[in-house]
């Protein structure tokens, strides 16, 4: 790939960062059109870039990542996104078709970040110029939302003992301030707290042994599996346990001005999981999913779509939990492929890594597919372009064979500017 080309990607993906945080900010930066123009732009490069590299045998970069696994599921995507455009019957069901896909686009970002070399320039333009717009535009941004926008410092802030030291101060401080300054806004309070976590297991990693590791990573795995069937055998539910703490764990802050209190312990998952299932079976889309163009069932927050759009459907087309979205929109076999590339990425990271970083890179890996049955909400966004930046370099052959003095020597370029 040519530089111009390299350029243009990093700038686009800095203009995804700004779009990311619009519905939190107090000023309008853009409307959906030239939002959605702007995220096909960046998936056309991408996918110009993997075509271009295909058609090179001697230089064939890709030839280091098998690809496999995403292949297949985009192959699932295209087939379920052809019956989308089959089943839409208005407006609103084309304008979710197309959000939809563009969101289940995301593993796209693995076919280019899988080379250390391109990662490291967008990386690197990222820092140069994303930390000071985000100063500009702090005095409209709600402090919940700090982590929508700062994705690539969780991607970075895991190696914090090996950047160099002016950079482990403002990475310090921006997840320190992410963690301690909204604890309502328990998700971007729980990734910088295991972001943190990551970063003292490297410090210490000299008295963490591999089999810690490789324990944590199949924890992230395999409780979340048994706790759902759980969940929906109805013997135990992790959220309703939450709930039994009600009124212990209350925040006070001010929201516009007036003094509110907020539960840290409410159960705002149970009725998603609740609504997602039961629409699952009521209209028999369990193993092949409903497509991107529709949601599932909700009495909850159907009402708009039904009564104010006057689609007479009471549907929810997006949930804030990853993997009920890619279950109602590609069924139980998308959700088993999507799984499958975070497993592999983080399996590969932590068993046949070169280098201690990716491995701890591995467990933080597994920690957001075990996280996006709690969060992590599928959509086009710097924060999810982070994340397959992350699944990216567990897949990538480079990145693994790389040893610890080589992955240093990659990370700090990330900040010479």
């Amino acid at each position: 790939m040519n530089n111009t080309k390299l350029k243009i990607i990093s700038f686009l993906v800095l203009i995804v960062t700004i779009f990311s945080v619009q519905m939190w900010l107090k000023i309008t930066v853009s409307n959906t059109f030239f939002f959605w123009t702007i995220n096909y732009i960046l998936i056309y490069f991408i996918i110009q870039f993997t075509v271009r590299q295909k058609k090179i045998i001697t230089k064939n970069y890709l030839s280091y990542t098998d690809f496999s696994v995403i292949n297949i599921y985009f192959s699932w995507l295209l087939f379920n996104t052809i019956r989308g455009g089959i089943i839409a019957e208005n407006y609103w069901e084309w304008k979710q078709l197309i959000n939809g896909v563009q969101s289940l686009t995301l593993p796209i970002f693995v076919y280019i970040f899988s080379i250390p070399f391109y990662i490291n320039k967008v990386l690197n333009y990222w820092f140069k110029y994303a930390l000071i717009i985000f100063l500009l535009l702090l005095p409209f941004l709600g402090s919940g939302a700090y982590h929508f926008y700062l994705g690539p410092v969780f991607v970075v802030g895991c190696f914090l003992p090996i950047v160099p030291k002016k950079w482990k101060f403002i990475l310090g401080l921006l997840l320190i301030t992410m963690l301690c300054i909204d604890l309502s806004a328990r998700s971007q309070v729980i990734k910088s707290a295991i972001v943190l976590l990551v970063a003292i297991g490297i410090f210490f990693q000299k008295f963490i042994s591999e089999k810690l590791i490789k324990l944590a990573h199949w924890i992230c795995y395999i409780s979340p599996i048994v706790l759902l069937f759980l969940g929906i055998l109805g013997t135990f539910n992790i959220f309703q346990d939450l709930v039994s703490n009600r009124g212990e764990y209350i925040e006070t802050k001010i929201v516009d001005g007036q003094v509110v209190e907020e539960d840290l312990s409410a159960d705002t998952r149970t009725f998603i999981y609740k609504e997602v299932i039961e629409s699952a079976l009521k209209h028999d889309y369990i193993f092949w999913g409903r497509t991107p163009a529709r949601g599932n069932d909700s009495m909850t927050f159907g009402t708009y779509g039904a009564e104010i759009l006057k689609t007479g459907k009471y549907e929810r087309h997006s949930n804030e939990l990853c993997h009920t979205n890619v279950f109602t929109w590609l069924g139980l076999i998308g959700v088993i492929l999507y799984s499958l590339i975070y497993l592999r990425s983080s399996y590969l990271a932590v068993y046949q890594s070169n280098n201690i970083y990716i491995k701890f890179l591995g467990c933080f890996i597994a920690f957001r597919w075990a996280y996006g049955w709690i969060e992590d909400q599928n959509r086009f966004d710097i924060m999810n372009i982070a994340l397959w930046m992350m699944i990216a370099m567990g897949l990538s052959k480079q990145f693994r064979i790389m040893n610890n003095r080589q992955f240093q020597t990659w990370l700090i370029n990330i900040f010479k500017f």
